[in-house]
């Protein structure tokens, strides 16, 4: 797993990094909005997203203990109970989504680019899809096993493992107890990756969808 996911000074420090950056993206699209006059209301989506993937597995943990607490659903036979990973698995969920917040400021500062909108959508719902594992771990994190972190543990790692390191093998730029590996396994993790593909997707997609209306206007 990324040392990021295991120091909670790193966590920390990741997760006012990207407050700090979706201030600047906020502040900057709203200079834009009172120079244009139009609206950004659709780049508020990453942003959204982002904080459903980060706080929503832990918001579901939470329903499910007070099902279990009110008799509403049956607790296992191990039993349940309010674990740590509640309160600390937000700040881990975060790490892991950052591109969320690259998506957010990139539509932000760039809001008129060429089919930003619509890369926009594919970017999130491409990185939206991985966060379905992370929203399994809610029922693990109120179980009462003396090993359940040991589940949670392996879903990180298997959604943060750089996609790299599937084709190419190098302990030593790959480790991510090194500077460098630190951050080839943060850029190169799966989620990024399917946001950066979406985003040019998207792009594909809205360019392709334009050209095709401007023949048809053209020839009409």
């Amino acid at each position: 797993m990324l040392p990021i996911l295991t120091s909670g000074l790193y966590e920390y420090l990741a997760v006012a990094a990207m407050l700090l950056a979706i201030l600047f993206g906020y502040l900057k699209g709203r200079s834009a909005v009172s120079a244009s006059g139009r609206t950004l209301a659709w780049t508020h989506v990453p942003l959204i997203a982002f904080a459903i993937a980060s706080l929503g597995p832990s918001a579901f943990a939470i329903i499910i203990y007070l099902g279990y607490k009110f008799g509403l659903i049956q607790p296992p036979p191990s039993g349940y109970r309010f674990s740590i990973f509640i309160r600390d698995l937000p700040f881990d969920f975060a790490v892991i989504n950052w591109g969320f917040v690259a998506l957010y400021l990139i539509c932000r500062l760039w809001p008129n680019s060429v089919s930003a909108r619509p890369a926009m959508w594919v970017s999130v719902i491409a990185m939206s899809l991985p966060n379905v594992l992370l929203f399994s771990l809610a029922w693990t994190m109120v179980s009462n096993v003396f090993d359940a972190g040991q589940g949670i543990g392996v879903i990180e790692a298997a959604i943060t493992f750089p996609i790299i390191g599937l084709i190419w093998h190098h302990p030593g730029i790959l480790d991510p107890d090194s500077g460098i590996g630190l951050v080839i396994s943060t850029l190169m993790a799966p989620i990024p990756v399917l946001g950066l593909v979406g985003w040019l997707v998207g792009r594909l997609i809205g360019r392709t969808a334009a050209n095709s209306q401007r023949k048809t206007t053209a020839r009409s």
